[in-house]
């Protein structure tokens, strides 16, 4: 009698067993991923995601245009980020070359910013010249001009006629739920690595990456070895 309560008690312990290695294998674990929307380009250096609205409108209209989507005006934090954004909005082929960024609400004359989304940044190579001074500046950023291509002015914010709106957001957090079996989809991140603006030192962009030297003043002047360095930042 005891040898069959103890096979009783051992077959349901194995099937306890048996169920509970089933719903642990079956079971769906949860994995934080990070996307951009649909129409937005992700920029991977700073986290975030990028959309150009071609429809030409004041600043203020422009802004709650990129606020329905989910998003702001366009913050430039450093030099990369700005390469990133004039190449996204020079692929949009617009009618007028200028879109509009975000509104500087702070600026210093040693060249640190402070954007209306709260975003801080030293690119004192967007402004070609002497930087604006005061608070509360609309920033457009130009395609196609004499200045340098990429470089941001000073504009009117209530100028009727207006300008695109280069929109930026964070990237996405969110938990998807994929079976423990099967491996979670890969999210596409760029590396940044060195590279030579001349091309003869050997350190090359692939054909989706631009050579974004630390000194911009590369792109219009002859520079040495050394100051011709910089970043490969990808351009689609």
């Amino acid at each position: 009698m005891s040898t069959t309560v103890f096979e009783v008690y051992f077959f349901c312990f194995l099937f306890i067993f048996y169920v509970r290695c089933s719903v642990i294998g079956n079971v769906e674990t949860q994995t934080l991923r990070s996307e951009c929307p649909n129409g937005w380009r992700r920029y991977e250096r700073s986290r975030s995601c990028f959309m150009v609205l071609p429809k030409r409108l004041p600043w203020s209209e422009a802004e709650q245009a990129c606020t329905e989507v989910g998003g702001r005006l366009a913050s430039i934090i450093d030099e990369y980020e700005n390469a990133f954004a004039f190449n996204l909005s020079k692929q949009a082929n617009l009618t007028t070359p200028t879109v509009w960024l975000g509104r500087l609400v702070r600026l210093s004359r040693t060249g640190a910013y402070e954007w209306h989304d709260g975003s801080i940044g030293r690119q004192a190579d967007g402004f070609r010249g002497e930087p604006p001074s005061g608070t509360e500046l609309c920033m457009t950023m130009w395609l196609d001009f004499d200045n340098p291509e990429g470089s941001w002015n000073e504009w009117d914010c209530g100028y009727a006629t207006g300008y695109s709106a280069l929109c930026k957001r964070n990237i996405k957090h969110f938990a998807s739920l994929l079976p423990s079996s099967s491996p979670a989809d890969s999210v596409s991140t760029h590396t940044s690595r060195r590279c030579c603006l001349h091309g003869d030192c050997g350190q090359r962009c692939t054909s989706t990456e631009k050579c974004i030297p630390d000194d911009l003043n590369c792109w219009w002047r002859t520079c040495s070895y050394k100051e011709a360095m910089g970043w490969c930042i990808p351009v689609r």
